[in-house]
Parts: structure tokens; sequence; C-alpha cells
């Protein structure tokens, strides 16, 4: 076993991850010093390391792409010089400012459409790589964005399918957990205590304090300003039924209704997962 573990968010913008990757700091996950400012549109900050965000921007630049853009990343891609270096470059930015704790981590939404580029620099690392799967109604990631960009619903879908679908894959022999955004709302003291299960984080006395104060003062119902559920799919032509469908899957992990074998989620996630590329390879965006 490496002594070194690494607890990473994975999930689609305006889903939560700040939330959840504060809850990890509450289970006593070390994610850095040097976050982004908070912003009007997520006042309680975003527990966001500013290295990490620069170099998955840098990263997602290198290969001709902006995190808006609902498109397919080409294989050659993850091969250019340019996200080489970076790749280096990540090596020894986690060494020297994450990866200095026995259990650290990382959240940034662009993290889950980059999974070939860290999981490469984790192996490198010898790290035992863990995630927490932040996921959310993508009717309520439609709206936000709708709100915070002006996007309209038809692209936000697409994008949030670019972004849960084509490489959550590359976790298939990772320790993974799966959480819901309301869920973590509506009780988050057993949503963490979930997570820690497991992730294999031990819950010592200091944590419960954490975690209570995380329940109590962190968390603030009233910025959750969008809240759907799994029967507003019908009401909202412009949802895919490839985004409703990924997502019941998601929600049936979050919800402990796929059983310790995981096979029948990844057979289904597989079969998700080449229409939702033949999907983006058809589509029209540009951005």
């Amino acid at each position: 076993m490496t002594d070194s573990r690494a607890i990473i968010v994975l999930g689609m913008h305006r889903s939560g991850t700040s939330a959840f990757a504060r809850g990890l700091a509450a289970l006593g996950v070390y994610l850095g010093e040097n976050f982004l400012d908070a912003q009007d549109d997520n006042p309680t900050g975003y527990w966001e390391d500013k290295g990490i965000y620069d170099l998955n921007e840098r990263a997602l630049a290198a290969m001709g792409l902006k995190w808006t853009a609902a498109r397919l990343i080409d294989d050659a891609k993850w091969k250019l010089d340019a996200v080489q270096a970076l790749r280096a470059e990540a090596i020894d930015y986690l060494r020297r400012k994450l990866a200095i704790r026995p259990v650290w981590g990382f959240k940034d939404p662009r993290t889950v459409r980059m999974l070939p580029f860290w999981r490469s620099i984790f192996q490198d690392l010898d790290a035992d790589d863990r995630y927490l799967i932040a996921i959310r109604n993508p009717l309520s990631v439609a709206a936000s964005l709708a709100e915070r960009q002006g996007m309209d619903q038809g692209t936000a879908h697409l994008l949030w399918l670019a972004y849960m679908v084509p490489y959550l894959s590359e976790i298939t022999t990772r320790p993974f957990v799966a959480s819901d955004y309301d869920l973590l709302m509506s009780d988050p003291i057993e949503q963490l205590e979930r997570i820690a299960n497991s992730l294999e984080l031990p819950i010592a006395d200091e944590q419960r304090t954490e975690i209570a104060s995380f329940s109590s003062d962190f968390l603030n119902p009233d910025l959750r300003h969008n809240k759907y559920g799994r029967y507003d799919f019908p009401m909202n032509p412009a949802v895919t039924p490839l985004a409703r469908e990924a997502y019941l899957w998601l929600e049936a992990l979050a919800t402990d209704r796929v059983g310790a074998d995981l096979k029948q989620f990844w057979t289904a996630w597989e079969r998700i997962r080449g229409a939702v590329i033949r999907l983006l390879a058809d589509s029209k965006v540009t951005a």
C-alpha cells in the first residue's frame, strides 16, 4: 500500500463540487492553502486550488478547448508536447503543494473530463487515488448555467454529458463513491459518513466536530436556487434522453440502489458512453 492517498472530487460545474470539497476537508483531507477567491455565484468559496485550476485550464487550451466546449477530446491530443510538459509540471506541483500530507486531494470540475491526464500522474506519483463523484440533476445544472452564463438548456445538457460520461470509466478499477448534491444538502452528516466509510477515511473526534460545523455553519440551503427531481425530466423537452439515463444510473449509485457488484453499472455506462460519443461527434457546438 502506498503512503499517499489522493481523494479527488469529480463532477460537472454547478453540481455542488465546492460543497463536497469542503466536506472532504471536514473529513481530514488536505486540499492545500491556495484557493480561488469566493465570488457572488459561490459566496462560501470554491475550495479549489489555484494551481490545479491553472493546470486544467492550460491543458484544455493546449488541446484547443474552453471549459464551455461540449466537444470530444481527440485521443491524439493527450500526447501533444504541450500537454506532456504540463503533465511533468503537474507532478512537480502535487509533490510540492498537496502530496505533502498522507491524505490529500483536490476539486476542479474540469478534472472529470481530464481523467486520462490526471490518472497517469497519480500512477507516476504512486498515489492511491480514490474518487468522490459529485452528481446533481442535469436540469438543475442547466438552470444554474442559464442564470450564471446565459447558456441555453440544449447546450448545457450536452456539456453535462461531455463532462460526466466519456472518461468516467477511467476509474473502473479504483475505489469511488457517488453522492448527490441534493442529498448532501438534506442530510449532510449522513452523506459525509457514507463518503468516509466508502473511501476508508477514519472519523475521529476531530472529524466529528468538523462534520457538525460543516452541517450547521457552512451549508446554506438558501444558496441552492434550483432543485429538480427525477420526475421533472418528462416536463422538459430540451433534455436529451441520454442525460436523463446517465443521471439516473449515477443516482442509483448515490442512493445505493446498485450493489457492491458494479458490473451492471459499468455495462450500462459503456453503452451510454458509446451513444454520447456519437452524439457529441455529430454536435455542431464549436465553442
